[in-house]
């Protein structure tokens, strides 16, 4: 296992080594080695207020390098209480990754905004089928009313129907009788 000290960002001390990323640190903290992947364990980083410093990711919108990660004073949502220290642990990205990871941010914001687009169409679309489909309904219960007025109308014209067959045979039965 390989173990790594930051040294001073002044580079004023003999004693100090670089840590793996080719950074220093003003804090004379170790860094150990945990893997093979470069998955270092940053826990003994600690600010001016002598507080562990976080290990955060830098993602912030015209962040020179995007995902690059930094450890900075646990209080820095407090700026009464924060020490404002600051130290890169990544290496700064060569102008390539950086133009490649603009390119992927960008890409990514606008496949975002073609979902966001999309569940917007989606929504319209949904609100329109519900609507068309509460449509739908009134004209069945409308058809099945009309249905059922039409068979009453039948069974009510077979009845006429059989009243004008009995009237006209019964009018040429008297003719023929006279």
């Amino acid at each position: 296992m390989n173990e790594y000290t930051f040294m001073s960002s002044s580079r004023s001390s003999s004693s100090s080594v670089r840590n793996p990323y080719g950074y220093h640190s003003n804090t004379n903290k170790q860094v150990k080695n945990t893997s093979s992947d470069f998955d270092y364990d940053f826990g003994g980083v600690k600010c001016k207020c002598d507080l562990p410093a976080p290990c955060q990711e830098a993602w912030k919108e015209g962040t020179l390098d995007p995902g690059k990660r930094f450890f900075g004073c646990s209080r820095y949502k407090d700026p009464k209480r924060r020490c404002n220290f600051f130290l890169w642990a990544d290496p700064t990205y060569p102008e390539r990754a950086r133009d490649v990871i603009k390119e992927l941010k960008f890409k990514l914001k606008m496949k975002d905004e073609e979902l966001q687009s999309a569940k917007s169409e989606m929504n319209f679309v949904e609100r329109k089928m519900s609507v068309l489909n509460e449509e739908v309904d009134a004209l069945r219960t409308e058809m099945k009313e009309a249905s059922t007025m039409l068979k009453k109308k039948e069974d009510g014209g077979c009845t006429l129907k059989k009243m004008v067959v009995y009237f006209v045979i019964v009018c040429v039965i008297c003719a023929l009788f006279k």
